[in-house]
């Protein structure tokens, strides 16, 4: 059995990958920023062993405390799998900022946190969300791409970081196209469209590779190897 944490787990691939991990019997810790739909999760399991705790990645200070006290409270975590994302079609400016506190600061509060603990305790598994948008930028939410993009170069560098000094960390960066979720249903014209509980168990199958990059679902390898061959005036026309 596991000790997991997932940051972001009351919707979409968050609750799917939560439900998949309490089902194969680990013990989860999830948190989000809607109490109610943390306390539905603990309903639909009442004999599992789970853990819920209100968090706004965004107000980071508070967030590195919950963790710290989740992760004192609870016996540690052995995986940290950070999903707490924010999106939004032609944002406002205020949006555009909320964007990066959450997709940004938020993600370095936690998965620095999360290396600093595992280098402490000998070991761990940090997973971070990211997204297939991270491979370029885009005219309808520049904000968006740019905030995966940090995301996935940020958990790179503290992938190599793991590796130079032998901090036993593996790092792996999960990066799904669509998938049907509240968040991308303002999408137009999506493809290759995964349920919640597909991209979970690819997910879930990546993270017990511990693989340091996942495409998810697995055919947007293809299409991820054609956005980086790509010049950028064939993205002007698409994106």
């Amino acid at each position: 059995m596991m000790k997991i944490i997932i940051i972001g787990a009351t919707t979409g691939i968050g609750k799917a990958l939560a439900e998949l991990y309490i089902s194969q019997g680990h013990e989860v810790t999830v948190t989000g920023r809607r109490t109610e739909l943390l306390g539905e999760i603990q309903r639909l399991y009442p004999d599992k062993k789970i853990h819920t705790s209100a968090m706004d990645v965004a107000d980071i200070d508070n967030a590195r405390r919950i963790i710290q006290d989740l992760a004192d409270k609870n016996g540690g975590f052995d995986k940290v799998i950070i999903n707490a994302g924010v999106g939004f079609g032609k944002a406002s400016f205020e949006e555009e900022i909320k964007t990066i506190d959450i997709n940004v600061r938020g993600f370095v509060a936690i998965a620095q946190w999360a290396y600093q603990y595992f280098k402490s305790k000998g070991g761990g598994h940090i997973i971070g969300i990211s997204s297939l948008a991270a491979l370029k930028g885009s005219a309808y939410a520049p904000e968006y791409h740019a905030s995966k993009a940090f995301i996935s170069n940020y958990m790179q560098g503290l992938r190599l970081r793991s590796a130079k000094y032998i901090h036993h960390i593996p790092i792996t960066d999960i990066r799904p196209g669509f998938v049907d979720t509240e968040m991308t249903k303002q999408n137009k014209g999506m493809f290759w469209v995964a349920t919640p509980e597909k991209a979970a168990q690819q997910i879930a199958d990546a993270i017990e590779a511990k693989k340091n990059v996942a495409y998810i679902t697995k055919r947007y390898f293809l299409l991820a190897i054609l956005m980086k061959l790509s010049p950028e005036w064939v993205f002007k026309k698409i994106f």
